[in-house]
């Protein structure tokens, strides 16, 4: 049997035993570091949360697990969730933040009205205050004791706190904002009025002023032809202007009297027949216009009498008196072919003459609203 070195034996046992307990004892600072840690972590976000106004009246659990925060509880918004979460992975110390906070609307209506700005704000707790003393213990069960254990006098804080609602505020929460009423639309703009067409009599003795637009020749013109005029001024009744200007006329050759070869004279007889208003004609009686030329009676027995004259002058000188009685007939005679071979002074109506008519029986015109 070989042979045992007993203080060497001893020594290497001893080593051990100092080495195993250096290692429990590193084991259980590194832990107790761990702990701490996420002890200060959860102080530090609870801290922080209390400070806001809103969030300090949410139902929020803070657990830090080795710088690993998990949130959960119920908020009032997507806002309030991402402002927690924000607050958490802003502490120092924390590595990474788990969001499991709710929101929910009943969180959301809950939310207090904002204290005057003169009043200062609560001061928050210190963490070592707000932080009792604990045995120490390892693992998560330690981390959930710790983070509840913290939240329950940050709860009693917010509570005592947080100023009861008066009844109008409360009333004013209850009470949904009255619905807006829709703008109406802009009313349609009213139809235009239209009047019916008016009835107006043109009494006799009103005068129609025409301009010719044909003319009009005694010596080729025949009774009956109509020419076409226009109204050189509007007649008006009262203060209606029943026809207006520039309106189609009709003027009709009535009589046509061309003077003869030895007397008599040329004389034209016309009428207005029509007048249109619209797409209507009117008939119309009115007045003869006429005009007449020089008389040619007297200019015949001048030249007659001119030429029997120069004859019988004739006559005395060739017949030395015998012949004067037969130059005085011869004479006649000549002065006489002379006139029948011309003819009379004719009369014309050229275009754009002015005429003027008066109306001898009452005309009944349609105007509209507008006049005519």
């Amino acid at each position: 049997m070989p042979r045992v070195n007993i203080p060497r034996l001893r020594f290497s046992i001893g080593f051990i035993l100092i080495a195993g307990a250096l290692l429990f004892a590193g084991c259980n600072g590194l832990k107790l570091g761990h702990s701490t840690d996420d002890k200060t972590i959860t102080t530090q976000i609870q801290a922080k949360l209390f400070d806001d106004s809103v969030l300090k009246t949410r139902d929020i659990h803070v657990a830090s697990d080795k710088g690993t925060v998990t949130l959960t509880g119920t908020v009032g918004t997507d806002l309030e969730k991402a402002a927690v979460e924000r607050i958490a992975s802003q502490t120092d110390g924390v590595m990474s933040v788990v969001n499991h906070l709710m929101v929910s609307s009943a969180a959301a209506a809950e939310t207090p009205t904002m204290p005057p700005a003169e009043t200062a704000a609560p001061q928050s707790p210190s963490p070592a205050a707000a932080e009792p003393e604990r045995p120490r213990a390892s693992g998560r069960r330690h981390h959930a004791v710790s983070s509840s254990s913290n939240e329950a006098p940050a709860k009693a804080a917010s509570a005592s706190e947080t100023p009861a609602a008066s009844p109008a505020e409360t009333t004013a929460q209850a009470t949904p904002p009255p619905a807006v009423a829709p703008a109406p639309l802009p009313a349609a703009p009213p139809a235009p009025v239209v009047k019916p067409p008016e009835q107006i009599t043109i009494p006799a003795g009103t005068i129609f002023s025409v301009r010719m637009i044909d003319s009009i020749d005694s010596a080729q013109s025949q009774p009956g032809a109509e020419f076409a005029a226009s109204l050189e001024a509007p007649v008006v009744v009262g203060d209606r202007v029943v026809i207006p200007r520039h309106s189609n006329a009709r003027v009709r050759l009535v009589q046509a009297t061309s003077a003869g070869r030895m007397s008599g004279q040329s004389e034209l007889k016309v009428e207005l027949v029509g007048v249109t208003v619209g797409d209507q004609i009117y008939p119309l009686q009115t007045g003869y216009y006429e005009e007449v030329g020089a008389s040619r009676s007297k200019r015949t027995a001048e030249t007659v009498g001119g030429g029997a004259v120069l004859g019988a002058l004739i006559g005395a000188i060739a017949g030395r008196g015998k012949g004067a009685a037969i130059g005085t007939v011869a004479g006649a005679g000549a002065g006489t072919a002379v006139e029948a071979r011309t003819h009379g002074q004719q009369v014309k109506i050229p275009s754009e003459t002015k005429l003027s008519f008066t109306l001898k029986n009452p005309v009944t015109v349609t105007v509209n609203s507008a006049g005519s």
